[in-house]
């Protein structure tokens, strides 16, 4: 089994980091959102509370991940953490403005807000490890 991770990562590693930023982003980003789904639509909670909560929950397991099988990155894992925490708290804050201006201001769907925020904070994210949190 052992010897089949191997095989898997090394194959995983000659894709170039951006599609494995995309698909592991992907992964992560969909997670995210059925996540965010579950707390609004199963848990009825409010958007602001799911927002924090989904954020809380998958902001690790972003992080991790894409520390290593998308950056391969090696250097201290405090400060990139840390770098990586500070980006995510400003999407955070930009995701919650866009929530209130979609949602609380022009009326539209929850889950529409939040699909259509998460499509345009893709690149900006990818920029933002690859420049600041991840940076080699």
């Amino acid at each position: 089994m052992k010897n089949l991770y191997f095989l898997i990562e090394n194959y995983w590693f000659k894709l170039p980091q951006q599609l494995r930023f995309v698909l592991l982003g992907g992964f992560n980003t969909l997670l995210s959102y059925l996540i965010f789904v579950f707390l609004i639509k199963i848990a009825a909670f409010s958007y602001q509370f799911s927002l924090i909560a989904q954020y809380l929950i998958t902001v690790n397991i972003s992080i991790f991940s894409m520390r290593y099988y998308v950056f391969r990155s090696t250097h201290s894992l405090k400060t990139e953490y840390s770098k990586a925490w500070s980006v995510y708290l400003l999407m955070l804050a930009f995701n919650y403005l866009f929530l209130y201006i979609t949602i609380d201001r022009f009326q539209l769907n929850i889950l529409l807000s939040q699909a259509v925020y998460t499509i345009l904070s893709t690149a900006i994210t990818y920029i933002l490890h690859r420049f600041y949190s991840f940076r080699k």
